[in-house]
C-alpha cells in the first residue's frame, strides 16, 4: 500500500489513468443475470449498477482515509452559506428534465420498486464518479500540484481531461457511434470542471455527489415514464447536434474556471514538489 501510494503522489496522472479504468471496468461486470428471476431485467440491472458502484466508491474512500487524504479530497461538511456556486447545475438539472416538467413523460407509478431503484442507481453512479474523479484524481493530483494557483488549473482540467475521456467506453461497447462519443466526452470535461471548480471552492465533495446524482435522474425519466424503459438503441449524433450540445455545456466550464480564480491553494497540498 505505501508502494502505491508513493506512485500516486508521485505520478498522479499515471495512477488516475489506472484507477480510472479499473474502477469503471469493475462496474461493467454482467452480474444482473443474477437478479433477473426474482427482480426483472430492468430492475436487476439498476441493482447490479448501486452494488457495484458503492463498492468501488466506498473501496476508494476506504483508500483515500488511509492515505491521508480524506479531508483534502472533501469529505468534510459543506459550506451552506457557498453553495450558491451551484446554481448553474440547477439551471441545466431543469433543462435536463424539461420533458417531466412540461408532462411530455409521465412516470409510470405502478412500478414503485423500479422507481426506487432507478433513483438509488442515478445517486450511486453521483457517488461513484465524484469519488473517483473529484475525491481520488482530483485529490492526488491537488496533492502534487495544489499549492499554486497554476497548479490547482492543471489539476482540474487535467482530472476532467480524464473524466471525460473515460466516457469513450460506450464507444468501444458499441453503446454509440464515435461522434456521438466525442460530443458526451467534450461535455463531460466541461461538466467536470464545474464539479472540480465547486469541490475546491466549497471545500466539501457531498453537494457535488448530489448535484451529479441529481442531474443524471432528470436526463433520465424516460426508463421509468409509461411506455418507457432502458434505452438500448445505438446512438448516432449529427454534426450540427453534436455542435450544440457542445455549446449547450460550455458555459459550465467557463464558469467553473471562473469560480476557481477565487479558490486559495491549500497548503495541504503540493507537499510532495
Amino acid at each position: 500500500m505505501e508502494k502505491l501510494k508513493t506512485y500516486a503522489f508521485g505520478r498522479p496522472v499515471m495512477f488516475s489513468i489506472i484507477l480510472i479504468v479499473v474502477s469503471v471496468a469493475f462496474t461493467f461486470i454482467p452480474l444482473d443475470p443474477l437478479f433477473v428471476s426474482l427482480l426483472g431485467q430492468q430492475s436487476s440491472e439498476y441493482a447490479t449498477g448501486i452494488i457495484e458502484q458503492v463498492l468501488v466508491s466506498f473501496a476508494i474512500i476506504w483508500v483515500l482515509k488511509r492515505w491521508g487524504l480524506f479531508k483534502s479530497a472533501g469529505f468534510a461538511r459543506p459550506n451552506w452559506k457557498g453553495l450558491w456556486i451551484y446554481w448553474p447545475i440547477v439551471m441545466y438539472t431543469l433543462l435536463n428534465g424539461s420533458d417531466f416538467i412540461f408532462g411530455n413523460i409521465v412516470i409510470d407509478t405502478s412500478k414503485p420498486v423500479v422507481i426506487i431503484l432507478f433513483i438509488l442507481t442515478y445517486l450511486s453512479t453521483g457517488l461513484f464518479e465524484e469519488v473517483l474523479c473529484r475525491g481520488a484524481v482530483l485529490s492526488v493530483m491537488l496533492r502534487k500540484w495544489g499549492a499554486t494557483r497554476r497548479g490547482c488549473y492543471a489539476a482540474v482540467i487535467i482530472s476532467s481531461v480524464l473524466f471525460g475521456s473515460a466516457h469513450i467506453i460506450h464507444y468501444f461497447l458499441h453503446h454509440s457511434s464515435l461522434l456521438a462519443t466525442f460530443t458526451q466526452m467534450t461535455y463531460g470535461i466541461f461538466i467536470g470542471v464545474f464539479f472540480a471548480a465547486c469541490v475546491i471552492r466549497n471545500k466539501s465533495i457531498f453537494p457535488a455527489m448530489l448535484a451529479h446524482g441529481v442531474f443524471d435522474i432528470f436526463g433520465s425519466f424516460q426508463e421509468i415514464a409509461v411506455g418507457g424503459g432502458l434505452n438500448k438503441t445505438y446512438l448516432t449524433m449529427t454534426v450540427s447536434n453534436s455542435i450544440i450540445s457542445i455549446l449547450i455545456f460550455l458555459p459550465l466550464f467557463i464558469y467553473g474556471l471562473v469560480i476557481l480564480r477565487k479558490a486559495t491553494p491549500s497548503a495541504d497540498h503540493g507537499s510532495n514538489g
